[in-house]
């Protein structure tokens, strides 16, 4: 990308010649020759990366352009999407779903586009930017559902602040639901709120004046694809819980009540089901992967009975699921190893055919 960035530098130079004042100028007739060369750069520079598809590149695109792979590789084939964070990219093996249904007489292909630390805004931005590339909908969309990610407007900043994925997550729509969220007091606390609007603000910045784009800056097309589904086969260092920890943290809060998620979630969530509608998505569901905190598992069984009670939507509360897991099969309390996810893709292949999400 460096012939962009010569001839960005070149434009800059040309403008800041033409803009020139004739003589000794103001302040204000200074300022304002600036910002018309800022603005007309940063015109330019759009006019150069959009059509090319120049994105600052993370795992996601990545993910992406596998994902295009595998539609691509059966074209007419019923798509069953899955778009979540690192619950689903170490639980759900797409692969082995994609047997499971057709064992069971789907059609379907599932794809697992997934991201650990992605939240509600950088998920929903791959999935359009699938759906775009791929040109067809979907047949079937599953949403991961998640406490954390609920609570969370501006996510990111946990995961991390400043990189390139931070600042290409923030767009202006992104930002808009962002600050919706923070405007709700969804933050940890009135101090939290404001660094978290600061750093919002600052990102929201340099993704609208493409800070870094031209550096850093890849085309899609020329991204290595690589899958979202990522086995684990040892536990973390840290992941220490014997089978009776284990046994006991999977047999904690077997009740719950229904639930809707914080008004910016609900109404984000109702605004992603009606683009995926004009978009031509048959169905839309949601789901959640098994994680040991009682609390999280209630939370989203909470959601199903009430908020999402009208779509089909699988909480990991099944008993015989928490059977199955009771053992050394945990990544760490919130992901799986390959064995839990085996367990829990045949599991979740059974809910799909129980809830007829697919017909």
């Amino acid at each position: 990308m460096h012939w962009i960035a010569f001839s960005a530098a070149c434009l800059a130079l040309i403008l800041a010649r033409l803009l020139r004042a004739p003589g000794r100028s103001g302040l204000l007739t200074g300022l304002g020759s600036f910002a018309l060369a800022l603005l007309a750069t940063l015109f330019v520079v759009r006019m150069i990366t959009v059509p090319a598809d120049i994105t600052r590149p993370t795992d996601y695109d990545a993910f992406i352009n596998h994902a295009l792979d595998q539609a691509e590789a059966e074209p007419g084939t019923p798509i069953v999407l899955f778009v979540g964070a690192s619950y689903s990219r170490n639980a759900l093996d797409d692969e082995k779903l994609t047997t499971d249904l057709r064992a069971r007489g789907y059609p379907h292909r599932a794809i697992n586009l997934s991201l650990e630390g992605a939240s509600l805004q950088e998920r929903d931005a791959h999935l359009r930017a699938f759906v775009a590339a791929l040109g067809r909908a979907p047949d079937v969309v599953f949403i991961e559902a998640a406490r954390e990610f609920d609570e969370d407007p501006a996510y990111v900043f946990r995961v991390a602040k400043f990189s390139d994925r931070a600042i290409e997550q923030f767009s202006p729509d992104a930002s808009y639901w962002a600050i919706k969220g923070l405007a709700t007091g969804q933050c940890d606390g009135l101090a939290a709120c404001g660094k978290a609007l600061a750093l919002l603000g600052v990102h929201s910045v340099m993704n609208v004046a493409n800070v870094g784009l031209l550096a850093t800056g890849e085309s899609r097309s020329e991204i290595d694809a690589r899958p979202s589904f990522d086995p684990q086969t040892d536990p973390r260092d840290t992941f220490t819980l014997s089978n009776k920890e284990i046994r006991q943290a999977l047999n904690a809060g077997e009740g719950f009540t229904p639930g809707e998620g914080p008004a910016w979630a609900r109404l984000f969530r109702a605004n992603q089901r009606d683009w995926m509608a004009e978009q031509g998505v048959r169905r839309i569901a949601y789901y959640y992967p098994p994680v040991l905190p009682a609390e999280e598992r209630s939370y989203v069984a909470g959601l199903c009975a009430g908020e999402l009670s009208e779509f089909p939507c699988i909480a990991p509360v099944d008993a015989a699921l928490l059977s199955a897991l009771r053992g050394q099969v945990w990544y760490d309390e919130k992901h799986l190893l390959q064995d839990g996810a085996d367990t829990y893709t045949d599991w979740l292949a059974d809910q799909i055919d129980r809830w007829g999400a697919l017909k």
